[in-house]
């Protein structure tokens, strides 16, 4: 059988040990650990992804009204209305690179399996979304980094008077489908109230879901400081602090860091040595690092909480593997307050159907209500987790004969 072959670390590549090379001795730790925390997606695990998850939200989403036109996310300029002055949203693209054309051909297949009654096709005009009586416009993207090509992009469509007047009578409902989001990306879109709805399969790949202490992270962010070229960019586009790379193409929200040709280099000969030239990668370090990931450490995400090989309610055996290990720290983090699975998927870092998948089990077991909320069941679960089990070093041997102490404590 042949071998799965495991994707080396970034730090252990051809341009990982030069890029090293940049930092200063006591810097060089703390930019391998940033280096050693990018999320490496490959162009078949993006399709395969982002199609599934697309088909799942059509088909599962109670808020999606049906039938539903499908879009692509482009670049849209502050003034731009859809369906006017010649803008107007693409559909259905050919074959091609790039993650646009990749997302367009997503949204080709979705039409072409899914019945009219759900997904209508090609509707590039206002007057086919009428005549085919569209109640959602689902917009798709692979990425949100700092969120704003999406947010744009709503406001392109909503500046157009009769899709305003649509929605504010509740006749269409404005969606968004993501691959994947940064934690500030994704706060900015929901907090902007321009969808009705945001789903995305995987939330966070940035500095906020990263498992670093408070003092990694401000040496990390202190690091992409002191070595960018122009230090309003070092987190990344907008500060959005990404760390998702895709093999088709490089975010620009990665810590310029990261991406730079140039910087401030304490190499010997002046230059810097890239990781990334721009937003492109050799293609050999592609092939080295697809599907690379950093290890999650499960101590860290249970630090605090104990060991125990059976809780007091008698329901789950709580070890560092497997899904129960999940459902455990799924039940901390609900008790702080995270109800959503989107959230939940990034403090456990999982993806969001495991989520939703947890909380279902969850559920069933009576841990958390409908309302995501725990339970006494679940906060017994969670009190008998947290608990450290009791140790004994050594056992007292029976004995039948009376005791007499060997030393009296002296009076006070």
């Amino acid at each position: 059988m042949r071998a799965v072959r495991e994707p080396s670390r970034p730090s252990q590549t051809h341009q990982g040990i030069e890029w090293l090379t940049n930092f200063r001795p006591g810097d060089t730790e703390t930019a391998k650990q940033l280096l050693d925390s990018l999320h490496i997606v490959s162009e078949t695990t993006f399709r395969q992804g982002l199609l599934e998850h697309l088909g799942l939200v059509l088909a599962g989403a109670a808020s999606m009204k049906k039938p539903a036109a499908l879009y692509g996310v482009r670049s849209c300029k502050p003034t731009d209305t859809m369906f006017i002055n010649n803008v107007s949203p693409l559909v259905s693209g050919g074959d091609g690179g790039g993650s646009e054309l990749i997302v367009q051909n997503i949204i080709r297949a979705v039409e072409r399996s899914s019945d009219t009654s759900v997904v209508t096709r090609n509707t590039m005009t206002i007057d086919l979304l009428q005549a085919r009586c569209a109640r959602s416009l689902v917009f798709v993207s692979d990425y949100a980094g700092s969120g704003e090509e999406s947010l744009a992009y709503a406001r392109a469509w909503l500046r157009n008077a009769t899709i305003r007047s649509w929605r504010s009578l509740k006749l269409v409902r404005l969606h968004l489908v993501l691959f994947a989001a940064t934690t500030t990306g994704l706060q900015r879109i929901r907090a902007s109230g321009l969808y009705d709805g945001v789903s995305v399969l995987h939330p966070g790949m940035d500095f906020a879901s990263a498992q670093w202490d408070t003092g990694e992270l401000l040496r990390i962010r202190k690091l992409c400081e002191d070595y960018a070229r122009r230090p309003e960019d070092s987190a990344g586009w907008a500060g959005s602090e990404g760390l998702l790379v895709f093999e088709h193409t490089v975010p620009n929200n990665l810590p310029s860091v990261l991406r730079q040709t140039k910087g401030r280099t304490r190499r010997p000969d002046g230059k810097w040595a890239p990781f990334f030239e721009h937003r492109t990668a050799p293609p050999g370090l592609m092939r080295a690092l697809v599907e690379y990931r950093p290890e999650r450490d499960a101590e860290l995400g249970l630090r605090g909480m104990g060991r125990v090989q059976l809780t007091k309610s008698g329901k789950l055996h709580v070890r560092h593997r497997g899904s129960i290990r999940d459902l455990v720290e799924v039940l901390r983090h609900i008790s702080k307050g995270h109800r959503h699975p989107e959230q939940l998927a990034t403090d456990v870092a999982v993806p969001v159907p495991m989520a939703r998948d947890l909380l279902l089990q969850a559920q069933t077991l009576g841990l958390v209500d409908s309302q995501t909320r725990l339970t006494d069941a679940g906060w017994k679960e969670l009190r008998a987790a947290k608990a450290k089990p009791r140790v004994v070093v050594s056992r007292l041997q029976g004995s039948q004969g009376p005791y007499y102490p060997g030393t009296l404590r002296e009076s006070r």
